[in-house]
């Protein structure tokens, strides 16, 4: 009987749109999800990839239905669209402020797509030791709150050049929230070309570890901005160099 009452809800409201469903900037019909889980894919059927994972109570603003199957074109938080079938979710209308589920400037800010992603890349670059630096960071997601982050980098300052290869894990603090708390630790190589009148670090390469933590903060049309600050410890024979980061970057989720 519900999934009845949605489909008419829906046939009502937007009428045949065609597959790819029209959008609709002032539509007032929301779908409600009532299941537990829900997939939002990317197309009208099962056979196209999850873009989303909506939990019981979410309500997204529909866009539109598809002709074949009895699926819905809803708005995601994220500002793009996707498709949900019309048996997890209830159509009815709502006033904005219910929509935006207590969210602040949900106009502005989004959840990062960790929940569906599987690896990131980030680019960032920031200062190291007083000089320059940039950094490539790919990541592998085993779940939305941890994964294994690879860092290849360069920093230029006054006393020399340094290159950085490391590899650890990343845990993720609240991943559906729009600002994700996120924690690293990691090993590798540095490999130092210091300046002749610089003894910060002998030529070649030595052992290195990091530690970590930074924000990212979730922002509409799945762009998400990545602040952060490391300290490395670099080990000699006898000694130890310690330097500090900090960056900021973009970051991409596949």
């Amino acid at each position: 009987m519900r999934c009845a009452i949605s489909f008419v809800l829906a046939v009502l409201a937007f009428g045949p749109l065609g597959t790819s469903a029209r959008a609709d900037s002032d539509a007032t019909v929301y779908a409600r999800v009532v299941v537990d889980r829900a997939d939002v894919r990317a197309g009208p059927s099962a056979t196209y990839r999850r873009v989303y994972a909506a939990r019981r109570d979410e309500v997204f603003p529909v866009r539109g239905r598809a002709t074949a199957g009895f699926w819905f074109q809803v708005e995601l938080p994220d500002g793009t669209t996707g498709f949900i079938r019309g048996d997890v979710v209830y159509n009815h209308e709502i006033g904005p402020s219910e929509h935006s589920s207590g969210r602040f400037l949900p106009e502005v800010f989004a959840p990062p797509p960790l929940l569906e992603a599987h690896g990131e890349v980030a680019l960032v670059g920031g200062s190291l030791g007083g000089g320059g630096m940039i950094a490539v960071r790919p990541s592998w997601l085993l779940d939305p709150s941890f994964g294994f982050e690879l860092t290849a980098g360069a920093a230029v300052a006054r006393g020399g050049r340094l290159l950085l290869a490391t590899l650890g894990p990343v845990v993720n603090l609240f991943p559906r929230s729009p600002i994700v708390p996120f924690f690293t630790v990691a090993a590798g190589v540095i490999s130092s070309s210091p300046n002749a009148d610089t003894f910060l670090l002998d030529a070649g390469s030595v052992a290195g570890i990091s530690a970590g933590a930074g924000l990212r903060i979730g922002l509409r049309w799945r762009l998400t901005l990545r602040l952060e600050a490391r300290t490395y410890l670099m080990f000699e024979t006898d000694r130890y160099v310690r330097q500090e980061e900090l960056s900021a970057g973009l970051t991409v989720f596949f």
